[in-house]
């Protein structure tokens, strides 16, 4: 549809691009308003100072994306595959990440207001650990998904490795005995986590 194309200036609205693919295509001042990009394809696609408007990305493919200057308003992420993906000096406001798939993504510089995440509001980027066994994203809403277990950082730092390995076996004991200390330090040395008590 739209791969390895140059657009610039153009005014999308309420179109419907179910599927569409933009795939190393550059994108520049252009506004994309109350656009269907449900399982859209957009790898190693890059857009400079765009505007996205109540768009729906639902189940969207975005692998080595740019996105630079760009603003996303109540737009719908749920269950979109993010990887190897940038936001650089983006705002994302009132949008709904929902069930999302982050792996190294960068937020530098992207101010992100009123995101919800299963349910919770969040107000910065997400910490984002992978190429470790089971990915961690830690939130400032007091939650952290661990490999696909989503729960509170408190039920996290009262689970012990007994319990990972009812969960996922031996693999899952040996991985959270491991990680847990350094990543606990480091969710306290953000200031995301203190333990009750302390």
């Amino acid at each position: 549809m739209f791969s390895d194309t140059e657009i610039k200036d153009e005014h999308f609205e309420a179109n419907y691009l179910l599927g569409g693919d933009f795939s190393h295509s550059e994108i520049t001042n252009s506004a994309f308003i109350q656009c269907n990009l449900e399982r859209a394809e957009f790898l190693g696609a890059e857009f400079f100072n765009c505007t996205f408007t109540e768009c729906n990305f639902t189940s969207a493919f975005l692998t080595g994306v740019r996105f630079t200057g760009c603003s996303f308003t109540k737009c719908n992420f749920d269950e979109a595959y993010i990887f190897r993906s940038q936001f650089k000096n983006c705002t994302i406001e009132n949008c709904a990440l929902g069930d999302a798939m982050l792996s190294t993504v960068d937020f530098t510089g992207t101010s992100l207001k009123n995101v919800d995440w299963r349910g919770t509001p969040i107000n910065s980027a997400p910490i984002i650990i992978d190429g470790i066994e089971y990915p961690i994203v830690a939130l400032d809403n007091g939650h952290m998904h661990v490999g696909c277990e989503y729960n509170t950082y408190e039920w996290f730092y009262n689970t012990d490795e007994k319990h990972s390995a009812r969960m996922e076996g031996l693999r899952a004991r040996r991985f959270w005995k491991k990680n847990k200390p350094w990543l606990f330090f480091l969710l306290e040395a953000r200031g995301l986590y203190k333990p009750k008590g302390d």
